[in-house]
């Protein structure tokens, strides 16, 4: 039985419903697990309980603005690490310059950002050191010749019958010149 890799998580806090579905849709294509909440309280508290990667809220809302939850993650010694993004409708310099005062790590403005250009954001604020599971095909490419020249079982199977997999390791770099460090593991030792 195969088990199921940690993918990193974000949390949405808007009450734009429709706005909220296609950033929700946007970074889960990406390979995020995305997690909703509509105002600054339970935005708060979701934080609070899942320890979210990094969250992305916007500004005006009921019950308690993303400034004001902001606030709030910074003064929580649980919460107060996590990266924020504020993504707003509203442009104003004011409002950037009290993100930037309240600790958040960007301020992102509705249209005039692409959806590529809002993962490569979220991406950038995950710890260095994230690590990825690769499975590959044993009889792809050069798999056979890897094997023989590394001397590893000629199927990548570890003991107990797990498939061996590739670990990735982000090391740095931007956009295309991303850099990892690679390692065979077995599916177990993850």
């Amino acid at each position: 039985m195969e088990t199921e890799l940690k993918k990193s998580n974000v949390l949405l806090v808007d009450d734009d419903e429709e706005g909220n579905r296609l950033l929700k849709s946007v970074l889960q294509n990406a390979g995020f697990e995305v997690t909703s909440a509509f105002d600054g309280v339970e935005g708060l508290d979701m934080a609070t309980k899942r320890a979210p990667d990094v969250i992305i809220t916007g500004i005006v809302m009921p019950r308690m603005s993303g400034f004001d939850m902001v606030r709030g993650l910074k003064g929580n010694v649980a919460t107060a690490t996590i990266p924020v993004l504020v993504y707003s409708h509203l442009g104003r310099e004011e409002d950037r310059e009290e993100a930037i005062k309240i600790g958040v790590q960007g301020f992102l403005m509705r249209g005039t950002i692409s959806p590529t250009e809002i993962v490569e954001r979220v991406r950038a604020l995950l710890p260095r050191g994230e690590l990825f599971y690769l499975a590959f095909d044993p009889q792809a490419a050069d798999a056979k010749r890897f094997a023989q020249t590394f001397d590893f079982p000629p199927y990548f199977e570890c003991p107990g019958g797990k498939r061996m997999m590739i670990q990735l390791e982000g090391t740095g770099g931007v956009k295309e010149e991303k850099e990892f460090k690679a390692k065979l593991v077995c599916q177990d030792e993850r």
